[in-house]
């Protein structure tokens, strides 16, 4: 995607990306001449998109440094987070800073009504913040083509759903869609402990298990896409099957329902009796069954980990999802786990383990409406 981009719409995606910068770091941040850089941002200083910083003191001789830097107020854009029940919403400023945030039940999963919905609560957060949208971003657990098409979400029961042109139509507002586990990971490279990393992953841990890979600025979806759907890869031929059938999958053994219907199982009760905070509880962790499955999750989850640093190699993988507790109290084995998969000749990759809000998936969305702003600004 970076390459169809206009040189306005680079520099500002460089200093979102860095932070404030100076012209000749910028120059070469983006391969072009000092003449060159000056001539880009000139139109973008004069539009009050970006601006100087005050001089900022050098050590040794020679003249201060000027710092360009993008406008905070120079953009709001939303962020739409869906799940199967329920809507998440922010608004943020061009530094990802949240400004204001909603969440709504989904009552209705029809695709239209769906984005009536999001139409409402965009138009609301407007209203209430004082600052009108200048894009939107929607993020889902689904496939998604070129940014626009939802090809599958089976928690919605969707199928070739032009979504962002319908929403786009519903506002009128420019739109993108991703996945939702891709979006996460690209405002974390953006904003977040991936920042400056490349390559930088991310693996989360929930309802289902999905990555996110950052290379060169840009989230690699793939052909169809589906890259970073790692939640049927079979991780332990010995395990449990997951809902359609694929024996000893990460999803089997970690996804949060593929554990609560294990430990149920050594329980013997419902699985919906359960939570994952109640089996982390030190007395339930006495229940050799229980303390097996989340050994077994911590493991499958170290796996799939180490699997992903052998391929990409990373600067840095973050783990989260609501599941990561379970991986920060089993980490013994999943640091274990994730060591014996690396390459004798290889450094230790770092791995981050945090938890998450949903506000953060949907600043994920965000992040992408803050891409088809600078491709609109940036043309100017």
């Amino acid at each position: 995607m970076g390459g169809g981009r206009s040189l306005g719409a680079r520099a500002l995606l460089a200093l979102i990306s860095a932070g404030p910068m100076s012209r000749g770091d910028l120059a070469e941040r983006l391969g072009l001449s000092a003449a060159t850089t000056t001539r880009t941002v000139r139109p973008l200083i004069e539009a009050e998109l970006i601006e100087e910083q005050p001089p900022v003191e050098v050590a040794g001789p020679g003249r201060p440094t000027r710092l360009l830097a993008v406008v905070p107020s120079s953009a709001t854009v939303a962020g739409i987070k869906l799940t199967d029940d329920r809507l998440y919403a922010v608004l943020t400023d061009p530094l990802g800073e949240v400004l204001i945030s909603d969440s709504r039940p989904l009552t209705d999963t029809d695709a239209g009504c769906v984005t009536a919905l999001i139409a409402s609560v965009v138009a609301q957060l407007a209203q209430r913040s004082g600052r009108r949208p200048d894009a939107v971003g929607i993020s889902l657990g689904a496939a998604v083509v070129g940014r626009r098409t939802v090809v599958v979400a089976s928690f919605l029961g969707w199928r070739d759903v032009p979504l962002a042109a319908m929403v786009t139509e519903a506002t009128g507002l420019p739109c993108v869609a991703a996945n939702d586990v891709r979006a996460f990971a690209y405002a974390e490279a953006r904003f977040g402990a991936g920042r400056g990393k490349d390559p930088f992953a991310m693996v989360t841990l929930g309802a289902g298990i999905g990555c996110g890979v950052v290379v060169a600025g840009e989230i690699v979806s793939g052909a169809q896409g589906a890259a970073g759907s790692v939640g049927h890869l079979p991780v332990d031929p010995s395990g449990p099957s997951c809902e359609i059938g694929h024996p000893g999958c990460a999803r089997a053994l970690a996804s949060t329902s593929g554990i609560l219907r294990a430990a149920a199982r050594h329980l013997g009760c419902d699985a919906q009796e359960l939570s994952l905070d109640l089996l982390l509880s030190p007395d339930m962790r006495r229940n050799d069954g229980v303390d097996d499955v989340l050994r077994r999750a911590a493991l499958a989850v170290g796996r799939v980990v180490g699997t992903l640093i052998a391929y990409v190699d990373p600067e840095l993988v973050v783990v989260s999802g609501e599941g990561v507790a379970v991986v920060e109290t089993y980490r013994e084995a999943f640091e274990k786990e994730v060591g014996g998969l690396r390459h004798w000749a290889a450094a230790p990759v770092p791995v981050l383990l945090r938890p998450f809000e949903f506000d953060e998936w949907a600043r994920g969305a965000a992040a992408l409406a803050l891409d088809q702003w600078t491709v609109v600004a940036g043309g100017r």
